[in-house]
């Protein structure tokens, strides 16, 4: 006589979100939503400013480390602390977090941080050439990260 063995998943508590206020990040925060509502887990949404002129230009940091101008910089703060408030009033229920620095390591400090159980993050699907000069970010956090990362990719248009 054989025992089955059955394998219980873990018990979700917080789960992480990043978003850079993009629509391919919508679907992943409706995603987190959900499962954040069907664990019964805390929600946590994060955007990574990166000011560094890498940042701002839409490069991988390994490009430039200057700071941007200032004025620059505060009125990237500026935006994004409204973009983060929108996010909050369609995600009430969610904690709202905003750091600055790389995205990439940003993004795994935090889920560290909080003590994430899970990720979920929407990519961009680009492939290519765009690939190569900008990177990816979801590729990045799903290569280095300790818990698991669930990827959404962006609707087609």
């Amino acid at each position: 006589m054989s025992s089955t063995r059955v394998q219980t998943l873990p018990r979700l508590k917080r789960i992480l979100a990043p978003t850079d206020f993009s629509p391919a990040a919508e679907p992943a925060l409706q995603w987190a939503t959900s499962l954040s509502a069907a664990f019964g887990a805390e929600l946590g949404i994060l955007n990574v400013l990166d000011v560094s002129l890498a940042g701002i230009a839409g490069l991988p940091t390994e490009f430039a480390a200057m700071p941007a101008a200032a004025e620059l910089i505060d009125r990237l703060r500026a935006e994004t602390k409204t973009e983060m408030a929108k996010v909050a009033a369609r995600y009430p229920k969610a904690k709202t977090m905003v750091r600055e620095g790389p995205a990439r390591t940003g993004i795994l400090n935090v889920a560290r941080e909080i003590g994430a159980d899970l990720i979920v993050m929407g990519t961009h699907g680009r492939t290519g050439l765009a690939h190569i000069f900008f990177g990816s970010v979801a590729e990045y956090v799903v290569r280095h990260s300790h818990i698991p990362v669930l990827t959404v990719r962006e609707e087609e248009r």
